[in-house]
């Protein structure tokens, strides 16, 4: 989404007088992150909440989790919370935990004095303690470089991030192309930020964008797909997918899995996509996932994302295929094009499984098959059906008889293990009457007793 009219360079707003509008109330906020700010201020530090959920806060949405940023280094912040441990290489950072509640703790960063050149700036190593305008300025884009100071309830903005909330602007820091090629996953961050926000984004970012796009291969293939699987889980997939494909994004991206979309039409655009065409059926299936997600609030696995990738590819009759040439594809395309994508062998092995279930629920006499509600990977194969019912419009009678089913089985254990396959014994061929035994030769025995000659 690009805006039409250009926009001048953002304002810079003082340090110590924070605009009225900023001023945001803490019962929004989770306690145990203000719980955190408050001990490493008592220690003598700055800290501020930062980033996503102070952007979220004040468009009125409900933060997915709150970051924390300050001036206290990660082994000082260890010291303090007995709760934590330090995590990254590229980005040593700490996680304090409350339960199974973590609040991501980083330090104020400056620069890297080992930057890239001009001709290659990418960044290897961010570990340059700084101060919060530092922090600030090295930042992606200016909404992400919000703090809040939970004393004074009020947000520093030293970017110009509360004007570009108000137009509803994706803007990078500083100049875009250098940004995008100092990380170049920030390209796939500002397509999810301007596709999940119903946000445009900055014409200068726009054209970088497609400038720079071929970059996105340096990045490393675990990077790549951690934010592929966060922008299929963040409830405007669909979108997302159509911004990465208009720039060109897509093909460098997910080069081999694009491929395979060269016999139905390409991976278009869904303006440009035949009705029916495998491109039409991604877009669908990645709306009924992310209806999935805003409806139920909950995040579907790995599995079921892969699975909603590759389905499309089977056709809008995938059930009128026969089962052994499902088979055969889903072990090409999720064994080699899924592999290439880095995608994890135990997410592609339960994908097939999924697929190749759906069959099995979908089939007429599905009562007779009702066994399949003890396979380990039952459940996950019951989000997808919802998602492929939602994606082509058929087989809410089915759903509806699984999900009922599915509420008298609870879900099996992690690393529980398959039912076994009873063994058929084998039968031997019956003797016909009259016949004799067929020589066999010597048995071991007579062999050893036999004479063995001169």
């Amino acid at each position: 989404m690009v805006p039409t009219d250009p926009s001048v360079e953002p304002p810079q707003a003082p340090l110590d007088t924070p605009p009225d509008r900023a001023i945001l109330p803490l019962d929004r906020i989770d306690p145990d992150a203000v719980r955190v700010v408050r001990r490493l201020r008592r220690a003598g530090h700055e800290a501020y909440l930062v980033g996503g959920c102070v952007r979220d806060l004040y468009l009125g949405l409900t933060p997915k989790d709150f970051d924390v940023a300050t001036s206290a280094t990660p082994e000082q912040i260890r010291r303090l919370f007995r709760n934590s441990r330090i995590i990254g290489r590229r980005f040593r950072i700490v996680h304090v935990y409350f339960g199974r509640k973590i609040i991501e703790t980083s330090t104020f960063r400056a620069p890297p004095a080992e930057a890239g050149s001009d001709d290659d700036p990418l960044i290897l190593h961010d570990n340059e303690w700084g101060t919060i305008e530092d922090d600030a300025y090295r930042r992606d884009f200016t909404i992400n470089a919000l703090f809040f100071d939970v004393d004074e309830r009020r947000v520093v903005d030293l970017v110009g991030g509360l004007d570009d909330l108000d137009a509803r602007v994706v803007r990078t820091i500083g100049e875009p192309a250098l940004r995008f090629r100092e990380d170049p996953v920030r390209m796939m961050r500002a397509i999810k930020f301007a596709a999940r926000l119903g946000f445009e984004i900055d014409p200068k970012t726009w054209q970088a964008l497609l400038e720079v796009a071929p970059d996105i291969a340096r990045c490393s293939r675990a990077r790549l797909l951690e934010e592929t699987y966060k922008i299929l889980r963040g409830g405007a997939s669909a979108e997302s997918f159509a911004l990465m494909v208009r720039s060109g994004l897509a093909e460098h991206l997910l080069g081999p899995y694009v491929a395979l979309f060269s016999e139905g039409g390409g991976l278009v655009a869904p303006d440009q996509a035949e009705p029916g065409s495998h491109a039409d059926l991604l877009y669908r299936h990645l709306e009924a996932l992310d209806d999935y997600h805003r409806n139920t609030g909950l995040v579907a696995p790995n599995s079921v994302l892969v699975a909603t990738l590759f389905a499309p590819l089977l056709g809008e009759q995938p059930t009128q295929i026969p089962r052994r040439e499902v088979s055969d594809r889903l072990d090409r395309m999720l064994g080699e094009v899924g592999g290439q994508l880095g995608m994890a062998r135990r997410d592609r092995e339960r994908a097939r499984q999924i697929l190749m279930g759906i069959h099995r629920m979908m089939a007429k006499r599905r009562r007779k098959r009702s066994s399949i509600v003890h396979r380990e990977y039952f459940h996950d194969a019951l989000i997808f059906l919802g998602v492929s019912v939602g994606a082509l419009g058929r087989g809410d009678s089915e759903l509806a008889f699984w999900r009922a089913l599915a509420k008298t089985q609870p879900p099996a254990p992690a690393g529980a293990k398959e039912p076994a396959r009873r063994k058929r014994r084998r039968r031997r061929p019956r003797k016909k009457k009259g016949s004799k035994p067929a020589d066999r030769g010597p048995t071991v025995a007579s062999e050893r007793d036999a004479d063995p000659g001169p």
